[in-house]
């Protein structure tokens, strides 16, 4: 009896004794909902303005700020439509919104998943841009934070890593609706 039960913690032990099957599925749900994320938004955040935030993509926190960015943006446009001066300027999320480099991406490619080992409720992953409109080619990397509850992996926050001026997605959304407040 002890003979087989050396041979199966030896098995064990040499297999590795890990849940692939798990680590494996979290990994194909995470990229599913970068792949979601980055189809649906490729270059700006004209997309926030045409259609409302998918259900299921970004967590409560982070989908509340963009749907109040997104308000607050249309209605800038109302108050300066309504305006003494209607052809000014109002409040606009431009840009590639959800990465570091104004212009948007040409292309991506997921680097990395890393899944926290003790809570397994947590997510980072690195994803490398590439924008091939500029010579040389723009490349970058940023990071998106993720976290699992019973609906699944959710997007909670970018992690902007290359550009000074943005420290991440929801300081920027955060800055974007204070500014609207600022007295015109």
């Amino acid at each position: 009896m002890k003979k087989i039960v050396l041979w199966i913690s030896l098995i064990l032990l040499c297999t590795g004794c890990t849940n692939q099957g798990d680590t494996s599925g979290n990994e194909k749900a995470i990229s599913a909902q970068l792949n979601r994320l980055f189809n649906s938004y490729a270059k700006s955040g004209e997309n926030l303005y045409d259609r409302p935030v998918p259900q299921g993509l970004f967590t409560d926190t982070l989908k509340t700020l963009l749907e109040k960015a997104v308000k607050t943006s249309e209605d800038d446009m109302e108050r300066v439509k309504n305006s003494e001066y209607p052809d000014d300027k109002p409040l606009l999320l431009e840009g590639s919104v959800f990465t570091s480099l104004y212009e948007g991406f040409t292309s991506y490619r997921i680097r990395k998943i890393m899944i926290n080992n003790v809570s397994k409720d947590k997510a980072e992953s690195i994803v490398e841009f590439q924008n091939a409109a500029f010579a040389p080619k723009a490349v970058w990397t940023d990071h998106v934070l993720l976290v699992k509850d019973s609906g699944g992996w959710k997007i909670d926050n970018i992690i902007f890593g290359d550009n000074p001026d943005l420290k991440d997605l929801r300081s920027s959304l955060e800055n974007f609706i204070a500014e609207a407040r600022q007295p015109q």
